[in-house]
C-alpha cells in the first residue's frame, strides 16, 4: 500500500481507523501489508488515542510500540492520559517505561512519589511479569523513597525473652520481621501486592529496599536517585538545565559561517523515526515546520531529531513540568521559535538558503542566533527606558500610546516577549518566532525613540514642564493614563490659544481650548507638523515618525469630533487634553 497512491483507500491514520470500523478484515490486511517501518511512520503521523488504536490494530503491537523513540512513547502516553494508557504500559519496553517515570516522576529536581502512583497501578494491571521487570530495573533509592512514602516500617527481631511480637506493632507483615503501617488507605491494596511480589520473586531486593528505607537519609537517597536519573535522561538526549541554557547564550565564533560546513552526518539517534509533533508547535507557514515537511529520508530524520532535542532544551531551561503537556508545549515553542528566528536572520528570509543552512548548521547554533537578535531588542529597550528620554518621564513607558507601551513592556521582560493583540486581552504576549516579529519590535523601538525627539527637540519641551503637568491636580486623575496624545493635544491647544509653555488647560478655558484644537486639526496642522519632521536626518525615520504623528493626530480628531464647545463640557469625559481638576 502506498499512502501517496490516489487509488489507495488509505491516505493516512484516520483512513485506516475508519476502514477498521467499516471493514475490519480489509483494514487488517492493508495495515499488515505495510512493512513495520512504514507502519511505525503511520503511527507517528497520528496523535494521542489514534496512535494507541493503530498500535493495538497491529499483530506486532509490542514490537511496534517498542520501536518508538522513548520521548515519542512518553509524549503518546501523556497525551492519551494515565486513565487510558494501560495498553501502552503493557506493551512498552523497560527502557520506555523508565524514561516515562524519570521524566514525570519528579518536580524539577525533587522526587515526587505521588506522581509514580499515577502510573504504577497500570504496571500492576499489566501483569506480574511486567511489575517484576519494573522492580528489577528500578533504582534501589527510588524503591526505598516510594516505600517510605507508602508505609511506616517497624522492624522486630525476637529475642530469647520475647518470642512473640508486642501488641503495639503494625498489623501487616509478610515475614514476621518487618511490620508495616500503610500511610494512605487509597494505596493500601496496591502497595501490599507490590511487597508480596517483591518478597516472593526478588527476596534480596525486598530486604535491601526495606533496610534502605529504614536507615538511609532521605536527602542522600534523593541525591543518588537524581544522579542516576540524570544519567539515563542524558543517554536519551534530554539535556541538563545548564546544557539547555546554552541555547540562550551568544553565538560561538564561526557559527555564522555555515557555507563551509559539510552536510550533517546521521547517527543512530538522529535516524530514529519521529513524528512532526514538535514541528507542528509552530505555524506551518514558518521556515522550520515547512522544511521538516519538505526534507525526506535521512535529512528529514536528522532535522526532526534535532527539533526534539531543542524542544527538550526549552523544557529543561524554562523548567516546564514534563507531566503537563501544555507547559511542555509552551516551553518547546519558545526554544523552537528562537531556532526559526535565527534561521530567518541567517538566511535573510531566503527559502533556498534556509534549506541549505538546516542541513549544515546545528539547530542549537541557530537558536543562539535567534537569542542574540532578541537580546538586541532587550538592550535597546532598556537603554531607552533607563537612560533615554523615557527615564526623564514621570511614568516611564506609561507615557507611550497603546500598543506602543505594550510592545516596549514586552521587550523589557527578562525573557523578552512579542506583543500579539490577536491572542486576546488576557494573554497579549508570546515568544518571538520570525523576522516579522523582529521588524515589528524594531519599528516600535524607533517610534518610541522618535517621540523623545519630537517632545524634547522639535517641540523643545522641558522635562520639568512635563513633570509639572503630571504633579498638578488634573484630569485624568490616574497619571498613567496621561499619554503622548494628551501632552501633544494640551501643547497644541495652548499654542492655538496663544498660551506659552506646557501646563494644564484651565477648567474655565476648556471650551476655548476644544474649539481652537478642533479648528487647528481641520486646518492643516498635520502638514505643518510633518514639515518639521523633514529636518530628521534619516528619511526612513522621518517617514516612520510621520506615520506615528499622524496616528496620534487622528486619535485626537476622533476624541474631539463629537464635542460641542458651545454646549456644556464635562472635563471628566474629555480625552486628549490635560485639564485642571
Amino acid at each position: 500500500m502506498d499512502k501517496h497512491d490516489p487509488q489507495s483507500p488509505i491516505q493516512g491514520p484516520a483512513d485506516i481507523l475508519k476502514l477498521a470500523q467499516d471493514d475490519p478484515r480489509r483494514a487488517e490486511s492493508l495495515w499488515h501489508g505495510l512493512s513495520r517501518p512504514e507502519r511505525l511512520r503511520t503511527v507517528l503521523a497520528a496523535r494521542g488515542i489514534e496512535r494507541e488504536r493503530l498500535i493495538v490494530l497491529a499483530a506486532d503491537s509490542r514490537e511496534l510500540t517498542q520501536a518508538m523513540a522513548p520521548d515519542e512513547f512518553a509524549s503518546t502516553a501523556l497525551e492519551v492520559g494515565p486513565e487510558d494508557a494501560g495498553a501502552l504500559i503493557e506493551l512498552c519496553s523497560d527502557e520506555q517505561l523508565t524514561y516515562l517515570l524519570d521524566l514525570t516522576g519528579w518536580q524539577r529536581e525533587s522526587f515526587a512519589p505521588e506522581r509514580y502512583q499515577i502510573w504504577l497501578p497500570m504496571v500492576l494491571e499489566a501483569g506480574a511479569n511486567r511489575l517484576q521487570r519494573w522492580l528489577a530495573n528500578t533504582d534501589l533509592e527510588v524503591l526505598a523513597l516510594l516505600l517510605r512514602h507508602w508505609v511506616h516500617i517497624v522492624k522486630f527481631l525476637p529475642s530469647q525473652e520475647q518470642q512473640e511480637p508486642p501488641d503495639d506493632l503494625p498489623e501487616f507483615t509478610i515475614d514476621g520481621v518487618y511490620f508495616l503501617e500503610f500511610l494512605d488507605p487509597n494505596t493500601h491494596g496496591f502497595v501490599a501486592q507490590v511487597l508480596v511480589l517483591l518478597k516472593s520473586e526478588l527476596p534480596d531486593l525486598y530486604y535491601k529496599t526495606l533496610e534502605t528505607s529504614l536507615w538511609e537519609q532521605t536527602a542522600e537517597l534523593e541525591e543518588y536517585a537524581s544522579r542516576w536519573r540524570a544519567g539515563r535522561l542524558a543517554d536519551h538526549g534530554f539535556p541538563t538545565r545548564l546544557e539547555a541554557l546554552e541555547l540562550w547564550g551568544s553565538p560561538a565564533p564561526g557559527e555564522s559561517d555555515w557555507q563551509g560546513l559539510p552536510p550533517k552526518v546521521a547517527s543512530s539517534r538522529t535516524t530514529t523515526a519521529r513524528s512532526d509533533r514538535v514541528a507542528s508547535l509552530l505555524p506551518e507557514r514558518e521556515f522550520l515546520p515547512a522544511l521538516a515537511g519538505e526534507l525526506d529520508g535521512e535529512a528529514g530524520d536528522i532535522l526532526r531529531a534535532e527539533m526534539a532535542y531543542i524542544a527538550s532544551c526549552g523544557v529543561a531551561a524554562l523548567e516546564a513540568d514534563p507531566a503537563h503537556p501544555e507547559e511542555v508545549e509552551r516551553a518547546a515553542r519558545e526554544s523552537l521559535g528562537m531556532v526559526n528566528l535565527g534561521l530567518g536572520v541567517l538566511s535573510s528570509v531566503d527559502v533556498g538558503k534556509a534549506r541549505d543552512i538546516v542541513t549544515r548548521l546545528s539547530l542549537a547554533a541557530l537558536a543562539r542566533h535567534g537569542a542574540a537578535a532578541i537580546r538586541g531588542l532587550n538592550r535597546r529597550a532598556w537603554v531607552l527606558a533607563k537612560e533615554g528620554w523615557l527615564s526623564k518621564m514621570p511614568t516611564g513607558l506609561h507615557i507611550l500610546e497603546p500598543p506602543l507601551d505594550r510592545w516596549l513592556a514586552g521587550m523589557l521582560y527578562a525573557r523578552p516577549r512579542c506583543y500579539d493583540p490577536s491572542l486576546g486581552k488576557d494573554r497579549e504576549y508570546r515568544a518571538f518566532i520570525n523576522q516579522s516579529d523582529l521588524e515589528a519590535a524594531d519599528n516600535a523601538l524607533i517610534q518610541a525613540g522618535f517621540w523623545g525627539t519630537l517632545l524634547l527637540e522639535l517641540l523643545a519641551l522641558d522635562p520639568q514642564e512635563i513633570r509639572g503637568l503630571y504633579e498638578a491636580n488634573v484630569l485624568p486623575a490616574d497619571v498613567t493614563e496621561i499619554k503622548l496624545s494628551h501632552i501633544l493635544g494640551t501643547w497644541l491647544a495652548r499654542r492655538e490659544m496663544g498660551l506659552e509653555g506646557l501646563a494644564p488647560i484651565p477648567a474655565e478655558s476648556l471650551p476655548q481650548a476644544v474649539a481652537a484644537l478642533q479648528k487647528a486639526l481641520k486646518g492643516g496642522l498635520e502638514e505643518e507638523l510633518a514639515e518639521s519632521l523633514r529636518a530628521l536626518p534619516d528619511p526612513a525615520q522621518a517617514s516612520l515618525a510621520g506615520r506615528s504623528l499622524r496616528g496620534v493626530l487622528h486619535r485626537l480628531s476622533q476624541e474631539l469630533a463629537g464635542l460641542n464647545p458651545q454646549g456644556e463640557l464635562d472635563s471628566r469625559f474629555i480625552a486628549g487634553l490635560v485639564i485642571e481638576a
